[in-house]
C-alpha cells in the first residue's frame, strides 16, 4: 500500500509541478510566486520519499533483491530522488545543492544496486556485426 500511494503521491507532485510552471509563465514580474503551492510540492515530495523508503525497507527484509517488486521500489525512488525539486525560499536553496548532490548520488547507488541484483556487466564483444559493449547477464 505505501509504495501505491507514494507513486501517486509523485504523480501529483509532477502535476503540482506542472501547474506552478504554467502560472509561472502567465505571471507579470509584478506578482508574487505561490508560496503555498510551493510548500505543498515540498511536502508531497518528502512524504512520497518517506514512503518509497519504508515500502523499499520492508520488501528488502522478506524478499530477495532480485525480486520485482523490490526492484519496482528501488527504481520508484531513484526516479524520484533523480527528479526536480521546489525549493521555497532563498535561505533554503542555499542549502538545496548540496542536498541535491547527495539524493543524485543515492540514485545512482539504487541503480547500482538493481544491476547488481541480476548480476549485469557491461562487456566488450566484437562481432561481425561491428557491435560494441553488450549488457551480459550470468
Amino acid at each position: 500500500a505505501a509504495q501505491n500511494l507514494a507513486v501517486f503521491l509523485k504523480n501529483y507532485a509532477d502535476w503540482l509541478r506542472l501547474t506552478l510552471m504554467d502560472e509561472s509563465s502567465h505571471q507579470s514580474s509584478s506578482q508574487k510566486g505561490p508560496q503555498p503551492q510551493i510548500s505543498e510540492l515540498n511536502q508531497t515530495i518528502q512524504e512520497a520519499r518517506h514512503l518509497y523508503e519504508a515500502a523499499l525497507h520492508v520488501r528488502s527484509s522478506i524478499l530477495p533483491p532480485h525480486h520485482p517488486e523490490v526492484v519496482a521500489s528501488k527504481f520508484s525512488l531513484a526516479e524520484l530522488l533523480d527528479g526536480p525539486t521546489a525549493i521555497a525560499s532563498a535561505a533554503a536553496a542555499a542549502g538545496a545543492n548540496d542536498v541535491d548532490v547527495l539524493d543524485k548520488q543515492r540514485a545512482n547507488d539504487l541503480r547500482e544496486e538493481i544491476l547488481n541484483a541480476y548480476n549485469v556487466e557491461e562487456i566488450e564483444q566484437s562481432g561481425d556485426d561491428g557491435s560494441g559493449s553488450v549488457a551480459n547477464s550470468k
